[in-house]
């Protein structure tokens, strides 16, 4: 497999995350557990960023 099939992989891994962790957001915000979801919160915006920073150096790759 190439880097940049390996990478776009990864994205769409990250992509799911992202996902799973908005889905245990929801379920926790209402709720007494704002501990919980501040770090929720928080490994979002990671994602979002390892996501992003990963988009970047998907473009830099070349295609043959």
């Amino acid at each position: 497999m190439s880097l940049a099939a390996d990478l776009t992989s990864l994205s769409s891994t990250l992509d799911q995350m992202l996902e799973r962790v908005e889905a245990a957001a929801t379920e926790v915000r209402g709720t007494d557990r704002d501990d919980v979801l501040g770090d929720l919160y928080e490994v979002e915006r990671h994602l979002r960023s390892a996501n992003r920073r990963l988009s970047r150096a998907l473009k830099e790759i070349p295609t043959p």
